[in-house]
């Protein structure tokens, strides 16, 4: 696939952004429709909420106020004599 040239890109966030009043006049107009479908609703509002105050942050494990964050280490020995008995249906989870 070709690549947009930069001045084509430009031109398409210049003619975007005409259109910046009237996208957010719509998206109003969907969060405040109280018959409509709740999930067009949230959506709207969520839409309004990013462009006005920016995404919310997530904390990252390890931050503050994020995740503890969780190592394990496990050693499993295995006994290649109880595996063959294992699948052999002798093992704990056989039903007799």
């Amino acid at each position: 696939m070709a690549s947009t040239p930069k001045s084509k890109v430009a031109e398409i966030k210049a003619l975007a952004k005409k259109h910046s009043k009237a996208a957010i006049k719509v998206l109003a107009g969907i969060m405040n429709q109280a018959d409509g479908p709740a999930t067009a609703r949230v959506s709207a509002a969520q839409a309004l909420l990013d462009r006005g105050w920016g995404k919310a942050t997530q904390p990252l494990a390890g931050d503050e106020g994020g995740l503890p964050v969780l190592a394990r280490i496990e050693r499993v020995i295995v006994d290649p004599q109880k595996n063959s008995e294992d699948s052999a249906g002798n093992g704990p989870y056989s039903q007799d």
